[in-house]
This record gives structure tokens, C-alpha cells and sequence, in this order.
């Protein structure tokens, strides 16, 4: 397994990322326009292709129609939105309003994945994890994103809103916006509300005069607020963020990892939210959908490995565009077990020779390696599901 670590993009507070090709994913016509509208009109105006993928019909909206009249209604707005907005592409899925949480996360990204790799996509466009709304179709929404991102090894942005603005609104109408601190956003926005007007204007449906939608762009002002679910190169980029993982790492000590079967010789992993498959290969009876476990402990090693790396060269300030680590194992039995390792790290060119020795011996006290040296103690038990 080859790892190579990429450097982080770097951004100003009010600058939208060059990304050339855009990927919007949202769960209801109308979130492109009155939630995403002024940032995807940023991106077009700078130049770059934007998609959106619509995942339901919002056919279960309260306001107007049934729900299958509403279905086509709600289509058609969101044609209208995409146009003014400049939209290149638009797609939107049949999966039913009010219930995406409940559909396979897998299942979901994995229609992500495959749009973004068709439109090239640099990027993907999301609401904020909590959803922003409170709705829990946005989250599934953007956790369907996630996981595509963390397949492609994208960068995800999250439209947010200010504490501030989510407050207010609470307050006039009795919603569950979530909002974000000032330390905790990490692009701030100066935006053009002009093409945006218009494609909301397009989802008569869904605004009414008076309504919340139109409340938040007025409060909202010229500014639109952005975090990074998943910054470009990894957990590297703006300071905000970094120090937001490293209080939700805090936080989640002693959340125990869960795994659960998915069928066949698959389990999903979740760890802090992020999810990671496990299959057997076909020889084995598995359908090699994702490595084994075994392999994932090895590639564990790896990238423990290759982490400490780039963090020696970076603190000597060294290249590190190139740095992989390659791996190989061998299987022992009585008992089965992993018999040993080869790791093998390829070093960036420009690495002075009086910096590899002491490189080395930073990449063999990584907290894996570490650990496979000082057998930790390792308990086993049996619990009952729960129920009810």
C-alpha cells in the first residue's frame, strides 16, 4: 500500500477554492438555492462547472399539493433555480423526503461518488453536518457526501450559518437552526445576492412572503459562512479547523468504535462519525468490495508511519510532495496471526543525507509501531443487543 501525502490548499478568509469543476450535493429542491445559492453563483463567476445532485423530490413538504403533484412541481423549480443560477448540470433522485437517514449511507454515496467522478468535481458543496435547518435529511445528505469525499479524497466545504443568525431565527419562529461561533468558521464571504434572488424566486412553492427562508438571506446580509468538513490534503488547513478536530478528538475519547455486519463478510466501521468497510477477498467467500481487517492493521502501520515522516520533514522544513510508504506482510498460523511487516519509505527528492537516519528513527516511533512493540492488553466480551 502506497500512501502519499499531499499538501494542504491554503485560503484567505474571503476566497472561494480554485476549484475548477464543483459538485453541490443537497436533499431538497430549493437547498441549492436559498441555502447554497450565493456560493454556487461565486463558483460560476469565477469560472468553474458546477453540478448539483437533488436527492429527493421533496414531495413531502407541508405547503402545497399532494405529494405526487408536488413532486413534478418542485422539479420543474428546480430546473428553473439551476438555470438562473448557471448551473451546468442537474440531477435529482427519486429517494423519499423525510427519510434519507433511514436509506444505506453506502448506497447514498455511492451515487455521490460516481456523479463527482463523471463531472471531474475538485470539490464537493454541502450544508454544514448538523444540517443547519435541523432538518435530519440534510445531515443524511451531507454524511452521504462525506463518505464519497473520504472514497475520492476530496475536499468538502459546509454551508453554515452564524450563531448569531441561528439564534434570531429560533427565536421569531420557533425553528432549529444550528449555528456555528466565529472560531469555528473558516470562510467568511462577501457575496452577490443578485442570480441567487432569482433562483429562490423560481421555488414559489416553497416561499412565501413572510417566510423563514426569505428572513435568513435578510439577516444574512452580503455575508455567506463556510467550515471545512474535509480540507483539502487531509485534516491540514485552516487553523479554525485544525483546532476544531482536535476538540472533537477530545471529546470523543472513550466513544468506543462500533462495527456492524452489512452482509456477506462486509462490516461498516465507525469511527468519530467516519466510515470505514471491511470485506474478505472473493478466494475467501467475501465479494472484495474493501480490504480485510487484517490488511487495514497493516495499512494502520503504514500510515502511522508515513505520518511521523511528513511531520519530521515539515518541522525541518523539507519537501514532502512524493513521501509514500509502501508495505508488505507475511500471514503466520498457530495462531493466525500477522508474521511480520516490511515497510519501505520513499523519500520526496531534495531530502538531504544527513536528515535520513534521524527520519527513520522519528517513522519508527510511531504510536503503531510503538504499540506492536508493547503488547497492549486487550479485552474480549460477549453483550446482548439491545432491545426495545
Amino acid at each position: 500500500m502506497s500512501i502519499e501525502v499531499v499538501p494542504p490548499t491554503r485560503l484567505s478568509a474571503d476566497t472561494l477554492p480554485m476549484w475548477t469543476s464543483v459538485l453541490a450535493v443537497v436533499a431538497h429542491p430549493d437547498d441549492e438555492s436559498f441555502g447554497l445559492g450565493a456560493i454556487l453563483d461565486g463558483f460560476v463567476v469565477a469560472g468553474a462547472r458546477v453540478e448539483v445532485r437533488c436527492l429527493t423530490h421533496g414531495e413531502a413538504s407541508t405547503l402545497h399539493g399532494a405529494p405526487g403533484e408536488l413532486a413534478s412541481v418542485r422539479g420543474s423549480e428546480l430546473t428553473a433555480a439551476a438555470t438562473a443560477l448557471g448551473v451546468a448540470h442537474t440531477t435529482l433522485h427519486d429517494h423519499p423526503d423525510g427519510a434519507l437517514s433511514e436509506l444505506c449511507r453506502t448506497r447514498l454515496a455511492t451515487e455521490v461518488v460516481t456523479a463527482a467522478e463523471s463531472s471531474g468535481a475538485e470539490g464537493l458543496l454541502v450544508f454544514d453536518t448538523a444540517g443547519v435547518t435541523g432538518h435530519r435529511d440534510h445531515v443524511a445528505a451531507t454524511a452521504a457526501a462525506l463518505l464519497a469525499a473520504e472514497t475520492l479524497n476530496l475536499p468538502v466545504l459546509g454551508w453554515t450559518l452564524p450563531e448569531t443568525v441561528a439564534a434570531q431565527l429560533n427565536q421569531e419562529y420557533g425553528a432549529a437552526f444550528i449555528g456555528h461561533r466565529d472560531e469555528d468558521i473558516d470562510l467568511r464571504l462577501t457575496v452577490d445576492r443578485t442570480r441567487q434572488m432569482v433562483a429562490c424566486h423560481a421555488h414559489a412553492s416553497q416561499s412565501p412572503p413572510g417566510s423563514v427562508l426569505w428572513r435568513r438571506l435578510e439577516l444574512l446580509t452580503n455575508t455567506e459562512s463556510l467550515r471545512w468538513l474535509r480540507p483539502a490534503g487531509g485534516a491540514a488547513g485552516h487553523p479554525a479547523t485544525l483546532a476544531r478536530l482536535a476538540a472533537k478528538v477530545e471529546a470523543s475519547e472513550g466513544r468506543p468504535m462500533r462495527v456492524e455486519h452489512r452482509g456477506g463478510d462486509q462490516f461498516d466501521i465507525s469511527v468519530r462519525g467516519h466510515i470505514i468497510t471491511v470485506d474478505q477477498p472473493v478466494k475467501d467467500g467475501g465479494d472484495d468490495t474493501a480490504p480485510t481487517p487484517t490488511e487495514l492493521f497493516v495499512a494502520s502501520l503504514a500510515s502511522c508511519v508515513a505520518f511521523y515522516a511528513r511531520r519530521y520533514l515539515a518541522r525541518h522544513s523539507l519537501p514532502t510532495e512524493g513521501l509514500a510508504v509502501e508495505a508488505t506482510f507475511e500471514m503466520g498460523s498457530r495462531p493466525a496471526r500477522v508474521a511480520g511487516i516490511t515497510l519501505r519509505v520513499i523519500l520526496p527528492d531534495g531530502v538531504p543525507a544527513e536528515r535520513r537516519d534521524p527520519l527513520l528513527a522519528v517513522a519508527t516511533h510511531c504510536t503503531v509501531h510503538n504499540t506492536l512493540g508493547t503488547t497492549p492488553d486487550v479485552s474480549i466480551t460477549l453483550s446482548d443487543a439491545p432491545t426495545g
